[in-house]
């Protein structure tokens, strides 16, 4: 029988959605114990279910669990056909809700994807406590009664790039995409002044923290590997239409690598670009391609191009796109 010990909070958790949930598949018995069901540990069965062990140490910590809709423990057994449930107490917020509609790409029960606006910091810091995706979404699920929902950014945009984010609505979701062997696969554009000459690059320079500054980045043997495969859209001798697909994760990698090339994004003046056509770096994360960590499906997402860069393209790009 199921352990029956559970803290008084339960009552209220299970009103909520749960974190996991997990029906104990059918097991043959071993011919050395014929007859008799096989018995697992709740560790045992969340662990088969591909959970981290750093996650399991927190469910054990703190996790609330149910066998078949009754109180139970982390020590419980549990035997085919069983349908285990666990809860982890609601995350207060630590950000302030702001009641800014963030555009959303693609939301299910367990992660959303945002189309970030330039300007905007992921999270609140020292110098801006109320103004980020972090409060945004916070207030979004609020309003939309996601009681169980959290901010667990999967990964980050720099304040003044635009593009998809994804935000992962709980802890277990988040770790998941850390267990996943497939990466997230994402693609870049941008506008970079100069004539662009090659159709296709692909760029392995290191990069590392630029000397005496706490922000910049340069190329540098000393640096961590850095790969960018480069291919050029349309071409001006104003300005080149780019889409990037990285390889690594370093920061600002693309600024970086398309300054050193010579041929740095539009309002990027932190690395040399022309601040005369945009006074925002032209750079947007346009697609993301992944596998979905829990429904184990292939996602392919994408967004449109900032409204910004309309009149640019317009005026020096439409006639001048290249065919492959």
């Amino acid at each position: 029988m199921p352990d029956t010990t559970a803290p008084t909070e339960k009552k209220n958790i299970v009103n909520g959605e749960p974190l996991l949930t997990l029906v104990v598949a059918d097991s043959t018995p071993s011919p050395s114990n014929k007859g008799k069901t096989r018995r697992l540990s709740i560790n045992h069965l969340v662990r088969q279910a591909g959970v981290s062990q750093a996650m399991r140490r927190r469910l054990r910590t703190d996790g609330i669990v149910y066998v078949n809709q009754k109180a139970a423990s982390w020590h419980s057994l549990v035997v085919p056909g069983d349908k285990v449930t666990i809860y982890l107490p609601k995350e207060e917020p630590t950000f302030i809700p702001w009641a800014y509609d963030i555009p959303i790409i693609y939301e299910d029960e367990h992660l959303l994807i945002i189309n970030k606006p330039t300007g905007l910091l992921m999270h609140p810091t020292s110098t801006e406590r109320f103004h980020t995706v972090a409060n945004a979404l916070i207030h979004y699920f609020e309003k939309t009664n996601q009681t169980q929902a959290a901010f667990h950014p999967v990964h980050r945009l720099d304040k003044d790039t635009s593009g998809l984010v994804i935000i992962a609505k709980n802890a277990l979701v988040q770790h998941s995409f850390t267990k996943t062997h497939a990466p997230i696969r994402k693609i870049y554009e941008a506008l970079c002044d100069g004539f662009f000459p090659a159709n296709f690059a692909t760029i392995h320079w290191p990069i590392a923290r630029k000397e005496e500054s706490i922000i910049e980045r340069t190329v540098s043997p000393d640096g961590k590997a850095a790969h960018t495969d480069i291919t050029c859209v349309a071409r001006h001798k104003r300005l080149s239409h780019v889409r990037f697909v990285l390889h690594t994760g370093r920061t600002h990698q693309i600024r970086v690598h398309m300054s050193h090339l010579g041929f740095p994004l539009v309002g990027d003046d932190l690395y040399g670009g022309s601040l005369d056509l945009l006074e925002k770096q032209a750079l947007h994360a346009i697609g993301l391609q992944f596998v979905h960590p829990m429904t184990h499906t292939f996602m392919n997402v994408t967004a449109p191009l900032p409204t910004a860069w309309e009149p640019l393209i317009s005026q020096y790009l439409e006639h001048n796109k290249i065919s492959f």
